[in-house]
């Protein structure tokens, strides 16, 4: 039974949060999303219950009340579930390319795709919804309904009230989302600002114990550093980025480990041009690799190899760096503590701000070592590297 109420729990709870996400790929429950629209066409019918019996000073007639409230109900769900059906409509029919410009904008654009929508969707439903009501009560519902201007006044007051409620939900969600971001934002920012002590100064601490005995080598890991703090530095003070800036950044990073690791590590990247113009978020690719080398090839005796793939496949750019190393369920060598988590979570949440239920990470144990997947919606950078 608890699994049950957890279910339906969650169900409603992922419906609710991606209610008004336009995306064509949707993972939470169709039922809970029915049950949503459901539970907003009942509000509506309370309300233009509630509201004319108490100008009319009818609350407390049961016949009126039981009445209005039922033909109210059927219009408000009708309308509820017409709106529902265009906004999936549009999701599944219009190109992804319009549904992320759509889902990014909280203009005036956005605005006027929600009215418009709502206001489709209320005309639509409230026609359904009188000839419904009609056969229901074996009335001319929807004749009697346009030959009252009352009511005329009031399908137009209703369209506005439903329309206004899309707008503003629309922008509160966009408001509470840009908040959202700037708060994830500011914590990778001051994250990655604080350049870990231990990586600077065993790097600081292996360039002056080179400099006696191997001058060549320690010039190369002090340039190699010199090229992995400008990059890094550089992403800091970036609001967006591509994947070949990131890719050269990542690179610079590796060269610097290999140095100090020596043998004991080898990389490949390989992206296509496509990939390499990819828009992404600056420091995204970063905490992935740091985590490779980190849990997995480090500890490791023998070393091993991190290989960083990327290509555009049908309009997402997918993303792979796969390690041979320890892997997710290798014990924790003595005195070495295990990660936190915090990378990964706040990858994840920095994906669902900027592209809401449409990108994902995954972790995934593999037979030697592990493999970390980025998936995202492709766009052109407007700065290449």
């Amino acid at each position: 039974m608890k699994s049950i109420i957890h279910h339906f729990k969650s169900g409603l709870l992922q419906a609710w949060a991606s209610f008004t996400v336009l995306t064509k790929d949707r993972t939470e429950p169709a039922w809970a999303r029915v049950l949503i629209s459901t539970g907003i066409g009942l509000c509506f019918a309370l309300l233009f219950t509630l509201v004319p019996g108490m100008i009319l000073g009818r609350l407390f007639d049961g016949n009126w009340l039981a009445h209005t409230f039922g033909a109210n109900l059927i219009l408000c769900l009708c309308i509820s579930y017409t709106i529902h059906a265009l906004f999936r409509s549009a999701e599944l029919f219009l190109p992804v390319s319009m549904i992320e410009r759509l889902q990014a904008r909280s203009d005036w654009r956005a605005g006027v795709f929600s009215a418009g929508v709502g206001i489709a969707g209320t005309a639509l439903g409230g026609f359904l919804g009188l000839i419904f009501l009609g056969h229901v009560f074996d009335i001319d519902a929807l004749g009697s309904y346009l030959s009252k201007p009352s009511n005329l006044r009031m399908s137009g007051f209703l369209t506005l009230l439903i329309t206004g409620a899309n707008i503003f939900w629309w922008k509160m969600r966009s408001k509470q989302q840009a908040l959202q971001l700037a708060a994830t934002e500011a914590q990778l920012r001051l994250l990655q600002a604080q350049i870990e002590p231990h990586f600077l100064f065993n790097t600081l601490a292996n360039v002056q114990s080179l400099i006696d005995h191997d001058a060549a080598r320690a010039k190369h890991m002090l340039e190699s550093f010199t090229d992995y703090l400008r990059a890094s530095l550089g992403q800091l003070r970036r609001a967006d980025s591509s994947l070949g800036a990131e890719l050269e950044m990542a690179q610079s990073y590796l060269h610097l480990l290999q140095i100090r690791m020596g043998e004991r590590l080898s990389f490949s990247i390989e992206a296509s041009a496509e990939a390499r113009s990819a828009a992404l978020p600056p420091l995204l690719l970063q905490p992935l690799i740091e985590n490779a080398i980190h849990h997995g090839l480090e500890p490791k005796l023998e070393g091993g190899c991190i290989m960083i793939q990327a290509q555009v496949q049908q309009g997402r750019l997918q993303i792979r760096v796969e390690d041979d190393g320890l892997g997710l369920d290798a014990p924790k060598r003595p005195g070495r503590k295990g990660g936190a988590g915090i990378a990964l979570g706040n990858i994840r949440a920095r994906l669902e701000s900027l592209y809401p239920h449409n990108a994902s990470l995954s972790l995934t144990q593999q037979t030697v070592g592990t493999l970390a997947a980025l998936s995202l919606p492709y766009t052109p950078s407007r700065s290449q590297p």
